[in-house]
């Protein structure tokens, strides 16, 4: 696993970043590690603790950002299959409202969908071509199974733990 959970001092989440970096706060003194690996990582004579959770000693103020909307991801999100008739070929996004309605490139108004579908659908919303969204669009988070499912076993674990 090459992904480290990093914790504020408070233990809200606020990234996830490469073990390196990870790794690299931990020996600065700038991270304690909550919680590592099993295999260890070795280096010539020394053996050190492979970090999977790690918090800050210092408090950081962050803002949250939105997390940014990519085709891959929309699809990851929808389980690679249309959202109307449950199709996993020729696959493309579809707006639920349409653009030329005002319908924006958003997490909760993109969906995958078919081509077929999509042709049907045409320039109209789901309600005027008769058509039912099988699952609603939803906008995941940084440590959301869509982005990073590793990271959100990991994280589970540890809020059972720490509970």
């Amino acid at each position: 696993m090459d992904k480290v959970l990093v914790l504020n001092s408070d233990y809200t989440p606020i990234n996830v970043t490469t073990l390196i970096r990870g790794f690299t706060l931990v020996d600065k003194g700038k991270a304690e590690v909550l919680k590592s690996g099993d295999n260890p990582i070795t280096s010539g004579h020394k053996k050190y603790v492979r970090p999977l959770i790690i918090r800050l000693l210092n408090y950081v103020r962050f803002r949250v950002k939105p997390l940014k909307i990519n085709r891959q991801r929309i699809f990851k999100r929808d389980g690679f299959k249309c959202s109307y008739c449950g199709i996993s070929k020729n696959l493309t996004i579809d707006h639920i409202l349409p653009k030329s309605r005002g319908g924006g490139n958003t997490w909760l108004n993109l969906t995958t969908c078919c081509k077929n579908c999509n042709r049907i659908k045409d320039n109209k919303t789901p309600e005027e071509a008769g058509m039912k969204l099988i699952n609603r669009p939803f906008e995941p988070s940084l440590f959301s199974e869509v982005i990073n499912p590793s990271i959100s076993e990991i994280w589970n674990e540890f809020k059972k733990s720490y509970s």
